[in-house]
């Protein structure tokens, strides 16, 4: 039998995290340092990180009068002005035609190398620094122009990259390309990759991928947790990052359908998925928290394991919107990895 310290990184993100990369670096650091001292005297450790936790770094890149603005979209405006070289060199390497989502392609392509390194230069040493397995949450990426992912990297305890995971399902309206998304491509639902890991055979579903139904009707939409539980998951990382109040109401629900959303997530997201899985025997969601400029996540993270169908919550955080480590110490059966 093996020790394995499970976490799930609840991460407040707020704007001074961003002044600057070394600030970013910093705030990583510190979150990675008290997860290890959670994680005690155990064998092994994986610490999960949250979705979209790199999806603000072109403001650590940016002059301090861009963290100025009221919104996001502001300051992806100001970038674009202060770097038109950068950004019409981005618009073209996008291939991007004049449209409302022309500009946000150009800032992208201009700036997401840069956020890229960064990514994996900070998570690569935590790795290291903690001999831990480690799953960078999530960020944008530019695979080759014209397509932008939604993307999250795992580390194994050297620090080397062992698998990329690119999100399958976009949530309608903010990651698709309805007017004011992202645009984003799509991963593909039958190449999620298994990483071979001291906890057993780990995959990522990165947030709307953990969910056993889409969120509205129509949608083009992918169940992917049955598809990594055949090919022999044991444990799922679930990186999210929740943009709507967790105790408001669901805000795709049905005309009549009263729920809130922290009860969907129950319903709907990995708790209900791992309960319908057969292999897969623990589940990691890590939750975004705080607010940047107009954007503002919340949501309760927790280490889980399917016990003879029952989903059991082996730790959960105490909090919606704040940074908290959540550590479950597991005994994995090296026969069963």
């Amino acid at each position: 039998m093996s020790d394995i310290a499970l976490m799930a990184m609840q991460v407040r993100l707020a704007l001074h995290n961003l002044e600057s990369p070394a600030a970013f670096r910093r705030h990583v650091d510190s979150l990675a340092a008290r997860a290890a001292d959670a994680a005690g005297d155990a064998e092994h450790r994986l610490m999960v990180f949250p979705e979209a936790i790199g999806h603000f770094l072109p403001l650590a890149f940016a002059p301090p009068a861009v963290l100025e603005k009221s919104t996001v979209a502001e300051a992806m405006t100001a970038l674009a002005v202060r770097r038109p070289l950068s950004v019409l060199r981005g618009l073209l390497d996008a291939g991007a035609p004049m449209s409302q989502n022309a500009l946000q392609k150009g800032v992208m392509h201009a700036l997401l190398p840069a956020c890229d390194a960064l990514m994996r230069e900070v998570f690569a040493a935590v790795a290291r620094r903690h001999r831990a397995t480690v799953v960078a949450g999530s960020h944008l990426c530019v695979h080759r122009p014209g397509r932008v992912t939604n993307t999250s990297y795992t580390f194994d305890p050297n620090g080397r990259l062992v698998a990329t995971t690119d999100k399958v399902n976009l949530v309608p309206g903010m990651e698709d390309a309805a007017p004011g998304g992202l645009a984003l491509a799509r991963g593909d639902a039958g190449g999620i990759p298994l990483v071979d890991t001291p906890a057993g055979s780990l995959a990522t579903l990165i947030c709307y991928d953990g969910f056993r139904e889409p969120h509205t009707r129509g949608e083009r939409w992918a169940k992917v947790g049955p598809r990594i539980d055949a090919a022999g998951a044991d444990v799922i990382a679930n990186p999210a990052a929740n943009p709507w109040d967790w105790n408001g109401p669901w805000f795709f629900a049905e005309p009549g359908e009263e729920i809130l959303r922290c009860d969907q997530w129950r319903t709907e997201g990995l708790p209900a998925t791992l309960g319908e899985l057969h292999h897969a025997r623990y589940g990691i969601t890590a939750h975004l928290c705080g607010q940047i400029l107009d954007q503002r996540f919340e949501g309760v993270s927790e280490v889980l394991e399917r016990r003879d169908g029952e989903v059991v919550v082996l730790a959960r955080a105490k909090s919606r919107d704040q940074s908290e480590i959540v550590c479950a110490r597991a005994a994995v059966d090296a026969e069963r990895r």
